[in-house]
């Protein structure tokens, strides 16, 4: 039982090093992982027979509690950093459709295509540049800084996604 006991604060050494808690939450969390640690390996009776990854299971629940305390504060972060800027047009891809086909823009305005889609796509704007393949969730841009018309199409579902950019 000693073994389990080092074999399992070992791994949770491991795990928590890599961690940036402050503190508090740290000796909270070791309070209480020591608690539900030390109750299944000094019964006898029920939890006797727990193995060993049971008892890790268990002890890793505070932590998972701690990681979405810090994603949250992460994604509140994107959330700021990402905030609409002036002269940026975003143009989503879904079901095969355009949110906005035809588009008339000024100088100096950015288009960003996002692919909210399984399906693949791959934007080329005819005489200027051609993005990579967008998986689901990826997104291209393109500063326009020259007055025109110009065309754009899915190299890869042509009749579907296609449109106009016109700069003045």
């Amino acid at each position: 039982m000693d073994k389990k006991i080092i074999v399992l604060f070992l791994i949770l050494g491991i795990m928590l090093s890599g961690c940036k808690i402050d503190e508090k939450q740290t000796e909270e969390t070791i309070e209480t992982e020591e608690q539900e640690t030390q109750e299944p390996v000094g019964e006898t009776g029920e939890g006797a027979g727990e193995t060993v990854e049971e008892e890790l299971n268990e002890t890793t629940e505070p932590e998972g509690e701690l990681n979405e305390t810090v994603e949250t504060e992460e994604e509140t972060e994107e959330i700021n950093a990402t905030e609409p800027e002036e002269n940026v047009l975003t143009i989503e891809i879904d079901h095969l459709t355009l949110s906005q086909k035809d588009v008339t823009i000024e100088k100096g305005t950015t288009i960003v295509w996002e692919n909210k889609e399984s399906n693949k796509h791959k934007i080329t704007i005819y005489g200027l540049v051609q993005s990579p393949i967008l998986q689901q969730g990826d997104s291209f841009e393109y500063t326009f800084e020259d007055e025109g018309e110009y065309f754009y199409i899915c190299a890869i579902f042509k009749k579907q996604i296609q449109g106009t950019i016109t700069v003045e």
